[in-house]
């Protein structure tokens, strides 16, 4: 039996409980279908979502799904959604999931490559990972970086293609496929010019 609440570290726990409110549905929606048309989810496939909030995702996928969210903020507590800080490791054993979703947290956290490492042991072989990050070429985060705007949303990495590429081989991921998601405001526009991009990696 795996608790709901597993105590977070403090100071990560406290940021993202401060910024539960903080949300663009548009935006949100745009991540979901471009995440969810990315994985192609079966009727019936389990599927992690990691940094879940109050479970949005699932309206994205088929019905008859097993779904599992994770967050680290308590306030999205429930029957689908379990707190956890994920870099203490996740709780579920080997070989759990045929779709692990991570969708705008991998920049979030502490240890990217041993989070990565973690999604590659909680999949089924053959289980796919669909990633998203945020775009550094992306207009917003030049102008914040030529402006040394300081960081109010948690971000302390950032990838290019190359680079989500090398760090997914590195932990026996491969890529197959990837796509934008977003202008901002919230208008579809190619990879090139998206707030974010959705990579989808295949367990290997």
């Amino acid at each position: 039996m795996v608790d709901r609440i597993t105590p977070a570290s403090p100071e990560l726990r406290d940021f993202y409980s401060a910024r539960t409110a903080w949300r663009s549905k548009g935006e949100e929606r745009m991540r979901f279908r471009k995440a969810a048309a990315l994985a192609r989810v079966p009727s019936g496939a389990s599927v992690l979502d990691i940094g879940a909030r109050d479970g949005g995702l699932k309206r994205f996928l088929p019905s008859g799904v097993a779904y599992q969210g994770i967050d680290i903020a308590p306030e999205f507590a429930g029957p689908d959604v379990l707190i956890r800080d994920i870099s203490q490791g996740i709780p579920f054993p080997d070989g759990s999931y045929d779709f692990v979703f991570c969708i705008e947290v991998l920049e979030h956290v502490p240890n990217p490559f041993g989070t990565l490492s973690e999604f590659h042991r909680v999949l089924k072989p053959r289980g796919v990972l669909i990633l998203s990050v945020p775009n550094p070429y992306h207009i917003k985060e030049i102008i914040w970086n030529l402006f040394r705007i300081p960081d109010r949303q948690g971000h302390m990495y950032g990838w290019t293609r190359q680079t989500m590429t090398r760090l997914g081989e590195m932990n026996g991921f491969r890529l197959e496929r990837s796509g934008g998601t977003y202008l901002h405001p919230p208008i579809p526009i190619f990879a090139l010019l998206a707030r974010s991009i959705v990579y989808r990696f295949v367990k290997t």
